[in-house]
Formats: structure tokens, C-alpha cells, sequence
């Protein structure tokens, strides 16, 4: 009787712990969650809203039930397309600057175009990238052009100066370089990713009502370069995230080293103390601080944050932000700011 009493116990041990997971993913399978909208109201944004269901709630896939397992399962099992790109380097200063301009069609006269910024060390070949490229061009008949930061992309560095979150120089560059090609009468589109985002918001701030681009996305920016830093520090962020994070860092500085040691470089840091960076915030203390100039990493964090650049935006823009970002958090974004910019 016991040993019957027993394995029946080890039974319902394993039932019930089983039951609730099972009951909990049905819930989440049926559960939608409403997205928080901020905005003015006014009739052209209640119309806009209106025309995309989709902003109305979210029902998360019912097995990825946290934003670690959505954001790791992302990078390692979605499909990677294949497309093929026509690259152009473009000269962006006077110094022999380049960056990489891959575009996956070339334009036919006003086709409008969709200009795409890549987040922390990506590029073209990145899944995320490369799947807004088939939505964009299927669905939409976007010309899509992949703008990469300096030395990414598996473009060749050709100066000592990297890339940097602060920085909006290369994607004016960019913008110019597409309206000499499409004239002033075609619209163009932009959308950003992490990096990209971030660098963006502050370029469509920066250029006001002037800006030469006709609408935006902003996807999963650093608002606040300073608490998403802090963020990436947290213990599981830190093992997870940052230590990645840095090595594509690394891994970066390695491949373009040659312009990092030659006597005329003009760059005054310690490429093996580079090396030896556990954390962003180490790597950006040690590399981008001396490359830019800044005074030290909390004068770059203040520089690269864009959530003062979003009260000056003058063309309409769409900003997405996970509420369980466990990278670039939502706390950074400035609501208020938000809710005056019409």
C-alpha cells in the first residue's frame, strides 16, 4: 500500500507542477495584452491608429513567455532570407571616411524608398534586417537601402575613426547621397533598429523641419544611454547580454586593427587594455571616449542619448519599444516630450 501511496505521489508531483505550466501557456495563448499608445489625440493620429489593428493588443506566442526567451530565441532560430544586395561605398567626409550602402533593388523612378539602420555591429546579413527588407518590398513596394556604420557589414574600415551612438554625420551622408540619386520628389522612409534607432532619433531631431526624410520608425532605441547602460549591468544582463555584446565589440576593433596601430592614427588608446574590455561600458570608456574626443563615458552617454532630440521631430514617426526590453529599456523614453510633439 505504501509503495503504491508512493509512486501515486510521485505522480501527482509531476502533474501538478506540469498542470500549471500547460494551463499557464494556455493562458498566455489566450490572454491579449493591450499596447499602451502614446500620443496626441488628434484626428490624424486617431486615424492612423484606427487603420492598424495591430497596435490595439499583443498576444505573445504562447511557449517564448519572457523578453530574454524572445530576444535570445530571435538571434539563434529565425531563418535567415536569402536576398542579394548591389553594395556602394560611399565617401562620407573628407578624411577618407566610407561606409557601406547595400541596396536590394535599385529604385525605378518614384518608387519610395525605405533607408535601414542596423543595430550594435550588424548589417545587411542580420535576420531582422533582412526580413523588414521582404515585408517592406513585397508588401509595400519599398526600395530598400541597408546603411551600415563604419567597418560593419563586412565593409573595410578606411580611417581610425569607428562608429559611434553620438553621431548622426554618416546617416546625413546617406540621406544626401540617396536624394542625388532619387531627386527631392521621391519619399523616402527610414527605420531603425537598437543602434541604428537610437543614432536616427537624434538625426530626425537634429535636422527639424528641414529633414529630407518623409516618415520614420523607431525600434527599440536607448532613450537614455546612461540607464540602459546600467541595465546591461545587471547580473543576468551582464552574463547574458553585455559580455555578447562586448566581444562583437572586440571582435570589431580586431578586424580594422591595422588603422588602430599606425604611428599617424592620431588615436591615443591602449589597444590591448581594449582587448581586455569585460563590459560596454569598459570598451566605450576605453575606445570610443579617445576616438571622439569626449571628456569621459558619462559625456558620451549624454551625447548618444536621443530622448532630448524627440520634442524637435517634425515628420511623422512611429516609435516601438518592448515593455520587456531586456536591453534597451522603455524608462529612458520621455512621455512628456512625446505628448507635446504633434
Amino acid at each position: 500500500m505504501w509503495s503504491h501511496l508512493r509512486d501515486n505521489s510521485q505522480t501527482l508531483l509531476f502533474l501538478i507542477p506540469s498542470t500549471i505550466a500547460i494551463a499557464g501557456l494556455l493562458w498566455r495563448t489566450i490572454k491579449r495584452y493591450p499596447s499602451i499608445i502614446i500620443m496626441q489625440s488628434t484626428k490624424e493620429n486617431d486615424f492612423l491608429i484606427n487603420q492598424c489593428p495591430s497596435f490595439a493588443q499583443y498576444r505573445p506566442t504562447p511557449w517564448i513567455f519572457s523578453g530574454h526567451l524572445m530576444t535570445i530565441l530571435g538571434v539563434f532560430f529565425r531563418p535567415l532570407p536569402t536576398l542579394s544586395f548591389e553594395r556602394i561605398l560611399l565617401k562620407v567626409d573628407n578624411t577618407g571616411g566610407t561606409i557601406a550602402m547595400d541596396w536590394h533593388s535599385r529604385p525605378y523612378h518614384r518608387q519610395p524608398i525605405l533607408l535601414i539602420l542596423h543595430g550594435l555591429t550588424g548589417g545587411s546579413d542580420n535576420e531582422y534586417v533582412r526580413w523588414m527588407i521582404l515585408a517592406a518590398s513585397k508588401k509595400f513596394n519599398l526600395c530598400c537601402v541597408v546603411s551600415h556604420a563604419r567597418g560593419c557589414g563586412k565593409s573595410k574600415l578606411t580611417t581610425a575613426k569607428s562608429f559611434c551612438a553620438a553621431n548622426t554625420d554618416d546617416v546625413r551622408a546617406s540621406v544626401k547621397y540617396i536624394r542625388s540619386i532619387i531627386g527631392e520628389e521621391t519619399p523616402i522612409f527610414a527605420i531603425g533598429y537598437s543602434l541604428g534607432a537610437g543614432i536616427l532619433t537624434k538625426y530626425l531631431g537634429e535636422e527639424g523641419t528641414q529633414c529630407s526624410i518623409q516618415g520614420a520608425i523607431i525600434c527599440c532605441a536607448s532613450f537614455n544611454m546612461h540607464l540602459s547602460t546600467s541595465n546591461l549591468e545587471q547580473w543576468l544582463n551582464t552574463r547574458v547580454y553585455n559580455r555578447s555584446l562586448t566581444n562583437n565589440l572586440i571582435r570589431y576593433l580586431q578586424r580594422h586593427e591595422e588603422h588602430f596601430i599606425k604611428p599617424d592614427s592620431n588615436i591615443n588608446f591602449d589597444l590591448s587594455h581594449a582587448y581586455q574590455s569585460k563590459t560596454v561600458r569598459e570598451f566605450d570608456k576605453r575606445v570610443i571616449v579617445p576616438i571622439f574626443g569626449f571628456r569621459d563615458v558619462e559625456h558620451y552617454y549624454t551625447e548618444a542619448s536621443s530622448n532630448k532630440w524627440l520634442k524637435y521631430i517634425r515628420i511623422p514617426t512611429l516609435v516601438l519599444s518592448a515593455i520587456d526590453d531586456p536591453i534597451c529599456p522603455i524608462d529612458g523614453l520621455p512621455v512628456e516630450d512625446v505628448l507635446q510633439n504633434p
